[in-house]
């Protein structure tokens, strides 16, 4: 009898170790490019949420500015960690201009020269056929 509690304790233990409600933001390394480093950065607030771009010197590590790419409100009746939408990746399109996207396929590009953001049309999955 013993043994038997001692294994479901263990057992319930373990499945609630096991849950998580949601992994991790993806690793997104940052772009150097003319002597300034743009960081992909995600601001959590209390009513939104921001995707970012931190722009940084690279000689002195002062931060030049912050760019907030897209905003998130979150819903009062759902968890917040669901609704958070994260960069999941940058890339230096041209000499000008870096290339954001974020988990719902959402593109983004930010014009170097004069800090413009632009949306590019959303990535649509294609319709699975049944």
């Amino acid at each position: 009898m013993k043994k038997k509690i001692i294994l479901i304790n263990l057992f319930i233990f373990t499945i609630s170790c096991l849950y998580a409600k949601r992994t991790p933001p993806p690793e997104v390394p940052s772009i150097i490019h003319n002597g300034y480093e743009y960081i992909a950065n995600y601001s959590d607030g209390f009513f939104k949420g921001k995707g970012q771009l931190i722009i940084k010197s690279v000689t002195d590590s002062e931060i030049k500015k912050t760019i907030s790419i897209y905003t998130i409100r979150y819903n009062p009746f759902l968890e917040k960690d669901l609704q958070r939408i994260f960069i999941k990746k940058t890339e230096l399109i041209d000499n000008n201009t870096i290339r954001i996207y974020n988990e719902n396929d959402e593109i983004f590009d930010l014009q170097l020269i004069n800090y413009k953001m632009k949306k590019q049309k959303t990535k649509r999955k294609p319709l699975e056929q049944s």
